[in-house]
């Protein structure tokens, strides 16, 4: 299992969203000392903890590329320079528009994972995906994924469901089957941008499972040229046939692997939270990235409560109250709470359950794996068959 840190260079971003969580208002740019900081301290915890295989380094925003291509330059130096044989890997969450001959090569030689966020054709994608001046970005992004396509970088994509897509399905699975165009799916979080707009955009905590659910019927029954990765069906999928969590939101503590750090080096335990002083764990500059992750804030965080309704949940052992973030997001900002979308949850585990029983898989009984803390190779586990596309193959088990 990789310790995870999602770094935001910065908070600005040349477009603006309506659903945008950021909440964090300050707009300077990572300094490369900070960022030297940083990445040496993430070796030194990796290393003294013992417990990880490597690190992943998700390099998100606002919109990352605005930080230039001189910081990641920089960044993939001082990782070449502190990491003394220890694993580790790049993902970069970007809208795609600022892409040019140069990061392209950038992106090539240094092997990094690129993510765009794209919510379907040109019509649905506009309707939220703007710029600062009421733009769709649509062309724009779809021009950014020609030229990561041309220059052979396979890449993947967030899709965010929410009131006015929710009735697209069929249209956005399509779209992005034509595109070969691999997904996640997520909703809207109650925070930034999305906070304001959240009565008109977001989902009940019972409607986000109607639109997923259909989504997941597509992707279950797809076979040959109909499939297409999306990564929360494969996850979740993994988690009710291993009997243990197989994301992030299922983890029963998410930060014992996880954690985010702001421009100026503040620590928080999600990118969804920056900004919060009471979510601040430390700063970068001031402390060991050890010593933060035990600070009292950190060890509040990474010994979340269990909500009495998930105590007596027939899922706890793969959703553990779902996403802590959300529960700080959506309820003044107790996260010792069952995630907001707890009842749309419940629903997905029961479908993928149901759906697993047409091909003779029963789930299976909570899997207890202290080490990895629920969260591990459940491929390896369960020996399941994929392809190369990191499909479960429902038909070879």
């Amino acid at each position: 299992m990789n310790f995870i840190n999602v770094i935001k260079p910065t908070h600005i971003c040349n477009l603006a969203c309506t659903y945008c969580y950021n909440e964090d208002v300050r707009k300077p740019i990572m300094s490369k000392q900070t960022l030297q900081k940083l990445i040496y301290e993430n070796f030194s915890y990796v290393r003294k903890m013992g417990a990880f295989t490597g690190i992943e380094f998700i390099w998100h925003g606002g919109e990352p590329f605005i930080a230039g291509i001189d910081f990641y330059e920089a960044a993939v130096q001082f990782q070449n320079e502190y990491a003394q044989g220890l694993h580790y890997i790049n993902t970069i969450q970007t809208n795609a528009t600022l892409f040019n001959n140069r990061w392209l090569d950038f992106i090539i030689k240094n092997n990094f994972a690129v993510s765009v966020s794209i919510d379907g054709p040109k019509d649905i994608h506009d309707e939220n995906r703007i710029d600062h001046k009421g733009r769709g970005s649509f062309e724009r992004v779809m021009a950014g994924i020609k030229k990561l396509r041309e220059a052979n970088i396979s890449f993947g994509s967030v899709l965010v469901v929410n009131k006015k897509n929710k009735k697209y399905i069929d249209e956005i699975y399509d779209f992005l089957l034509s595109e070969k165009i691999a997904f996640n799916i997520i909703p809207l979080t109650k925070s930034g941008s999305a906070a304001t707009s959240f009565d008109n955009l977001g989902l009940d905590a019972e409607e986000y499972a109607d639109p997923w659910i259909k989504l997941y019927d597509r992707w279950f029954e797809a076979a040959g040229e109909n499939y297409i990765y999306i990564s929360d069906f494969v996850r979740k999928t993994q988690a009710i046939m291993a009997g243990r969590a197989a994301d992030c939101i299922g983890m029963s503590q998410c930060g014992n692997a996880n954690c985010s750090t702001d421009p100026l080096g503040d620590i928080y335990p999600c990118a969804s939270l920056s900004g919060h002083s009471d979510l601040k764990f430390g700063n970068i500059n001031d402390h060991s990235l050890f010593d933060i992750m035990n600070f009292n804030s950190a060890k509040a965080w990474r010994t979340r409560k269990v909500d009495k309704n998930c105590s007596v949940c027939k899922w706890q052992h793969v959703c553990h109250g779902g996403c802590q973030s959300r529960s700080y997001n959506f309820f003044s900002g107790n996260y010792n709470v069952r995630d907001y979308y707890c009842p749309s949850l419940y629903k997905t585990y029961e479908h993928i359950e149901q759906k697993l029983l047409t091909k003779g898989i029963k789930a299976r009984a909570p899997f207890i794996d202290h080490m990895n803390d629920g969260l591990g190779d459940t491929a390896a586990f369960l020996n399941i068959q994929r392809d190369e596309a990191n499909k479960i193959d429902i038909t070879a088990i």
